[in-house]
């Protein structure tokens, strides 16, 4: 039996770093870090080293996906009026939709980079039934923009969610105008997951 962490959205290894706490992750695990935007994965490079160290990580610089291919990423930058954070377009808000945010809050501005960045996308279901098996201990935290909504109806529908035993995920239902229609899908996932005894939980 193998002990696995998919880290799916690993912007700088902050959430990594949280789960290594709560889970005891060592050397012994088989990490995988998914980071989409190509300026956050060449400033992530120092920590990686660093980490790579301690830790059995694999680095990707892909976009999770219910395909294979290569899409168009949208590189973010976000300055909150209150703490004046600079232009670096390492935002987590950088994503692979179709329709660029328009959040409507008075305390932070968006700003995309005129310049358009592919990078290569995962099949995310196939990546993991590539990996793992029904043996393993399979722990996966996916905070990626917007995208999970069609990656996990896919993992339904392959039924290759069954590999998987605790799932921590952050929605972003507020990136999409039927905002509801989201809102209900979250709860109809965490309802399926729960009735398959898969312990879901939302991250932050």
């Amino acid at each position: 039996m193998k002990k696995i962490f998919i880290d799916c959205g690993t912007h700088l290894f902050q959430g990594f770093k949280q789960f290594v706490k709560k889970y005891n992750i060592d050397k012994s695990w088989e990490c995988h870090s998914f980071e989409a935007n190509p300026i956050t994965f060449e400033k992530s490079k120092l920590k990686y080293n660093l980490l790579s160290k301690k830790f059995n990580i694999k680095h990707y610089n892909q976009a999770l996906s219910n395909d294979d291919g290569q899409v168009k990423i949208n590189c973010i930058n976000v300055k909150n009026n209150l703490d004046g954070l600079g232009k670096d377009f390492i935002s987590k808000g950088s994503n692979i939709l179709d329709k660029k945010l328009q959040i409507k809050d008075g305390a932070w501005e968006f700003e995309y980079m005129k310049e358009d960045v592919y990078v290569d996308s995962v099949n995310f279901s196939q990546f993991l039934t590539n990996v793992a098996n029904k043996e393993d201990f399979v722990l996966i935290k996916m905070d990626i923009e917007g995208s999970e909504y069609p990656i996990i109806d896919q993992l339904i529908e392959t039924g290759s969610y069954k590999l998987i035993n605790d799932f921590y995920c952050e929605f972003h239902s507020r990136f999409f105008d039927n905002k509801s229609d989201y809102n209900q899908k979250e709860v109809d996932y965490k309802n399926f997951f729960n009735k398959n005894r898969i312990n879901f939980q939302k991250w932050i």
